[in-house]
């Protein structure tokens, strides 16, 4: 009985890998029987590989091309060299201050390529690499990359069938709501983005800086912990916006995450604490906006987070420093390679703490970012040995949301005292 139930399993196994196959050839024959008919004029062929434009509104469909081109260079894989998937990318998607939600479409792009077994190339480059530019994480990471699959990662026929099917059924790129593709490799991202800050960081300690006639080499200590304090763009959202998607995290959860490691530094990740940005400031207009707001919840909250870290045995507590004039990928970096980052829902955060030796994903109410309501594949994904996520759900989570800002009207220091409190 034992071996008819397993030969019978055994013959189930088989089929359904001979269906998968079987539907990943119609894929790739569809994609090059509409390629010769011109219907998806975002791609082309070059030789055997095939070019993709990034189309310039980057969040509506931007892999619907790329599918057609990774299924239409796939049914040439076998020959020698494999196809390549190479990406048309205009000069904005290197160097937006949307970085943060065309990450995932670099990496979505680059899962593609995988799960079909080809290469990938950028082309133009996001470069190259002089000093301490390009200023954008994008730049620094790989341009291009080879068809093997990754070793730490499994390979089963189904499962890749099912991501490609599921990257390319998705309408849009923002992070949390096109879960396929991306998350199975989110190993291997967070290796990538690990060494891209490395290289920053570098190149950033041996920057010299012409100051008259004397020169001065730049800093950059790196924390043992980070948090990025997304404000700016928060307290410039409507209130309409703000249940689902943004809002501050209370002391009380990053203390949960910071006692244990008993970090010596303490970073805070933020946009220009000013009123007004200047030229040399590489940041958002409404971010300084808000500047001097941002500022005054600092002042309410950091000495609460130093006295809760120094404890009543210690004479000295961590050293809690603010980063708020540092570059993007600078920031970035420093995300990457501290011990521990703590994110807001944030894909500026989100990316770069997958690089993190620990990193953690507080949700504020659910639905914006990665992994926030339970069963959310982002969530298996990036919960396994990626990042601890912290979904906060709940009126007695005592989250402060945008919805609570607006409507109670709190100042600057009573958003600041609510999260001491809470």
């Amino acid at each position: 009985g034992e071996r008819v139930e397993g030969t019978a399993a055994a013959v189930e196994e088989a089929a359904r890998r001979v269906r998968c196959c079987i539907m990943f050839f119609l894929l790739a024959l569809a994609g090059a029987h509409a390629a010769a008919k011109g219907q998806f004029p975002e791609w082309r062929f070059q030789g055997r590989d095939v070019v993709v434009k990034i189309p310039r509104d980057s969040f509506h469909e931007p892999q619907s091309a790329a599918c057609e081109a990774a299924a239409a260079a796939a049914a040439a894989k076998n020959s020698s060299p494999a196809p390549v998937l190479i990406i048309d990318a205009p000069s904005w998607f290197c160097t937006s201050d949307s970085v943060g939600n065309h990450l995932p479409l670099y990496f979505t792009l680059r899962a593609l390529a995988l799960l079909h077994g080809i290469g990938f190339q950028m082309q133009p480059t996001c470069g190259p690499i002089i000093r301490d530019t390009p200023k954008y994480i994008t730049g620094w990471l790989p341009q291009s990359a080879s068809p093997n699959w990754p070793p730490e990662v499994p390979r089963d026929p189904g499962t890749i069938m099912r991501e490609i099917e599921g990257t390319c059924k998705c309408r849009t790129i923002i992070t949390h709501a096109c879960t396929y593709g991306w998350p199975l490799f989110a190993a291997v991202w967070g290796r990538e983005i690990r060494a891209a800050a490395e290289r920053y960081s570098v190149a950033r300690k041996g920057v010299l800086a012409s100051n008259g006639s004397k020169t001065q080499k730049y800093t950059y200590d790196l924390d043992d912990a980070v948090i990025h304090f997304r404000c700016g763009d928060i307290m410039e959202m409507d209130a309409s916006r703000g249940p689902l998607n943004s809002g501050f995290v209370p002391l009380s959860v990053l203390l949960r995450y910071l006692r244990p490691l008993a970090p010596r530094s303490v970073g805070i990740v933020t946009t220009p604490l000013v009123e007004k940005c200047s030229s040399k400031l590489e940041t958002r207009a409404m971010d300084c906006k808000h500047g001097k707001q941002c500022h005054d919840i600092l002042e309410v909250l950091l000495p609460a987070l130093q006295s809760g870290l120094t404890g009543p045995r210690k004479m000295h507590g961590p050293r809690v420093r603010i980063h708020d004039k540092d570059t993007t990928v600078g920031a970035m970096s420093r995300i990457a390679l501290a011990q521990l980052s703590i994110c807001p829902p944030s894909t500026f955060c989100v990316w770069p703490a997958l690089g993190a030796v620990e990193g953690v994903l507080t949700g504020v109410g659910g639905g914006h970012s990665i992994a926030l309501e339970p069963g959310k594949r982002a969530a298996a994904a990036l919960g396994e040995g990626h990042l601890h996520v912290h979904a906060l759900h709940g009126s007695n989570a005592s989250i402060l949301s945008i919805k609570r800002i607006k409507e109670a009207q709190m100042s600057p220091q009573q958003i600041g005292q609510f999260l001491v409190e809470h």
